[in-house]
């Protein structure tokens, strides 16, 4: 009775993976590049930067505008005037107030000749261009680094899935084979209760693995902005390559391409052209202002040389004291560059301990990894003679039971140490500045061999090289 839930739980499963789209690494991380909100508001500050440099070049650029006004008025200024009533009677009918129409048309020219600020403006816009094309960059590396964590986690998942469905076979032969063994009448009730006990443990294990492997295809989902029940079959798998490097090529590596160390320098840039701006305030500006234009109180004089209007103006401002208003600007400047100067170190000491941290994973995960491979070489041969001597009657059910425990620890442990040490190779081509997703390292970095004698395998469930790049970035 109990197996047939498992069974139609199976079934299900089966048919959801029949249907399910299949999906590579590179597709993952493509997806989430395109659609992920961190990315696409990205890519709207550089736009808005982008923006404001055109609006600070604008400066440089003359202002034309064109006017028209209608003005319909009456004035009654000469009777307020003080001696109008000494003026004659006849002479105040003839100067009767009347409304009347005014019409102007004309276009004006603002421009500016000089100023102390306009170099500085457009330069400092231009490195705000360039901050903003880094910070895009900096955005589709932190979302790739995601894609390929989730992608990888979710495979890590499928493959305990598989662990846990090989060992559920396993002890399903096991519990036949004592079943048999009853019925030939060497094996007692206590013997099978054993193995039907087990049996049912690993099948609860592999149900919560199951739930944890659906679990990361939500994580990958949400990451690539899909629906998180949707189906995906995983295309790739997770592969050792040998891979190894030192921390001081990381750390040139990364001071030479990482996008976040290059966004530090246009902003050195655009600070230190900031303060250049606000002294500009109290340093002479010479503008230049031109209209030219018509102004009738009759449509049809429009155009006619009489009612001609224009002015030409040339303007020198020289600033005097301002309050020591720009003095204030120009101290908010330099802390703002001073600030932006301890940022640089605080990235640089970053990028040491990173690298560091980097390093130390690839060999930790390449060591754990070796390890774990001779112990399942080791752990099945045991299990294979232990199985055999209980069929033999030289060992007990509690034998073959630890000696299958072990097999299926070690297992586990190889397949985490292979996530881990996929994952600490991405976390390496993150730090160095390097596309999270290409497998090959900078040249400059060496590969490193399989150590001749392999450390001991950690227990199951070490997530210690399971994190690369920094803490912030994983999923």
């Amino acid at each position: 009775m109990k197996r047939r839930p498992l069974f139609a739980l199976l079934l299900v499963l089966a048919a959801a993976t029949s249907s399910a789209e299949p999906l590579s690494r590179a597709q993952a991380v493509a997806r989430a590049l395109e659609r992920n909100p961190t990315v696409v508001r990205s890519l709207a500050d550089r736009d808005g930067l982008r923006g404001r440099a055109r609006e600070a070049k604008a400066d440089a650029l003359p202002e034309v505008s064109v006017y028209g006004t209608f003005l319909r008025y009456q004035d009654p200024g000469f009777f307020n005037s003080p001696n109008i009533d000494e003026f004659p009677p006849e002479i105040l009918q003839a100067f009767r107030p009347i409304a009347s129409n005014l019409w102007d048309g004309y276009a004006s020219v603002r421009q500016t000749l000089w100023s102390f600020s306009l170099g500085k403006a457009i330069r400092a816009a231009g490195y705000a261009e360039h901050l903003g094309e880094e910070n895009v960059k900096t955005a589709r590396q932190d979302v790739a680094l995601r894609a390929i964590f989730a992608y990888n986690a979710h495979l890590l998942a499928l493959e305990q899935v598989g662990v846990a469905e090989k060992v559920v076979r396993q002890k399903e032969k096991q519990l036949e084979m004592a079943k048999n063994r009853r019925g030939a009448g060497v094996a007692t009730d206590l013997e099978v209760l054993r193995f039907d006990v087990d049996l049912a443990n690993v099948r609860t294990t592999l149900l919560r693995l199951r739930g944890a492997a659906d679990l990361a295809r939500g994580d990958l989902n949400a990451v690539m902005v899909e629906p998180t029940d949707k189906p995906i079959e995983p295309t790739d798998t997770l592969e050792f390559l040998e891979a190894g490097a030192d921390q001081r090529e990381v750390v040139r590596e990364a001071i030479a391409s990482r996008p976040e160390v290059k966004a530090v320098a246009w902003n050195e840039k655009i600070y230190d052209e900031a303060i250049g701006i606000y002294k500009a305030d109290m340093q002479p500006r010479l503008d230049f202002s031109a209209a030219y234009g018509w102004s009738v109180r009759e449509t049809s004089n429009f155009f006619e040389p009489n009612y001609k209007r224009w002015n030409l103006a040339v303007t020198l401002k020289i600033p005097v004291f301002d309050g020591w208003r720009t003095a204030g600007k120009v101290a908010q400047a330099r802390a703002d560059r001073a600030r932006v100067g301890q940022d640089r170190v605080a990235l640089e000491t970053l990028i040491d301990l990173e690298a560091k941290q980097a390093v130390d994973r690839l060999r930790v995960a390449a060591s754990v990894f070796h390890a774990a491979e001779l112990n399942v070489a080791q752990a099945r041969k045991a299990q294979e003679m232990t199985e055999a001597n209980y069929r033999l009657g030289a060992a007990t059910p509690l034998d073959v039971l630890d000696a299958q425990a072990a097999l299926t620890q070690a297992e586990f442990v190889r397949v985490e140490a292979l996530h881990a040490h996929a994952n600490a190779r991405v976390g390496l081509r993150y730090v160095t500045g390097q596309d999270p997703l290409a497998e090959n390292l900078p040249s400059s970095m060496p590969a490193v061999s399989a150590p001749e004698t392999p450390a001991p395998a950690p227990p199951a469930g070490d997530g210690a090289a399971e994190s690369a790049g920094r803490d912030s970035k994983e999923p």
